[in-house]
């Protein structure tokens, strides 16, 4: 969908439209945020709006849908521009090959080096939290870095976040983990090695992960009927847990 600039309440936003080409995407982002912060991620105020509550969209664009999802910017405070580095620039790669070059594995090591511990569990939350939804768009640009006193580097907050497979049902994700894109690769192994390669403390890894799949299995279940999300989206995201090692329970 088409994304436009802001501003109301509070400050900047970013207000993204209706898709024309699936069905009720501003629905499952504005839900998938909400669900991430309730496993504790570090998201940005976000809003669903109705687009008739929207000054200067585009005629026409209430065809596509009734809703809009409006992110509150958090490159800006008290009218400064704060430094916000995606992974893509990190790496120098062209936008254009935002799905290659790189691995999940490379982004994680580079936060293990700028970042503090929590960094690394955010990374792994959000990792976790992204494969479990089935979000096959995660790719370089979808992370960044965030540099809150112009010097040292943190993980920005959380940003993209669409169960994608609803609409294109991938099994794949946009970049390997460590060794592996499958969905169904994702197993404490596959992170165990990227542990390894990223130098990362193993148990640190592997423990935040276990706490969100459990997390996740306790909100989804309890949530997933009171989030703004069709019944198809729902059923997408419990038929693709059903292929994920570690979200099976025990």
């Amino acid at each position: 969908g088409l994304t436009i600039p802001a501003s109301g309440t509070g400050g900047s936003w970013i207000v993204k439209l209706p898709s024309s080409r699936f069905e009720a995407v501003p629905e499952n982002e504005y839900s998938m945020m909400e669900l991430a912060r309730m496993l504790g991620m570090d998201v940005p105020e976000t809003q669903l709006l109705p687009i008739d509550q929207i000054a200067n969209i585009p005629e026409g664009i209430g065809k596509f849908g009734n809703s809009a999802v409006a992110i509150k910017r958090f490159d800006r405070a008290d009218g400064q521009a704060i430094h916000i580095e995606d992974f893509a620039q990190v790496f120098g790669v062209y936008p254009h090959d935002k799905y290659k070059k790189a691995s999940m594995s490379n982004i994680a090591q580079v936060i293990g080096i700028e970042g503090q511990e929590e960094d690394i569990a955010e990374f792994i939350r959000r990792l976790v939290f992204n494969t479990l939804i089935g979000n096959a768009d995660m790719h370089l640009k979808n992370w960044s870095l965030i540099y809150n006193d112009k010097r040292s580097a943190s993980i920005a907050p959380a940003y993209d976040f669409v169960s994608t497979i609803p609409y294109i049902t991938d099994k794949e994700a946009a970049l390997k983990v460590s060794r592996s894109k499958k969905f169904a690769d994702f197993t404490m192994d596959e992170l165990s090695h990227l542990a390894a390669k990223a130098r990362l403390p193993e148990k640190l890894v592997l423990d935040t992960a276990s706490e969100t799949v459990e997390l996740f299995h306790e909100k989804w279940q309890s949530e997933k009927t009171n989030l703004a999300l069709n019944s198809d989206v729902i059923e997408a995201i419990d038929k693709h847990l059903e292929d994920i090692p570690m979200a099976k329970k025990k």
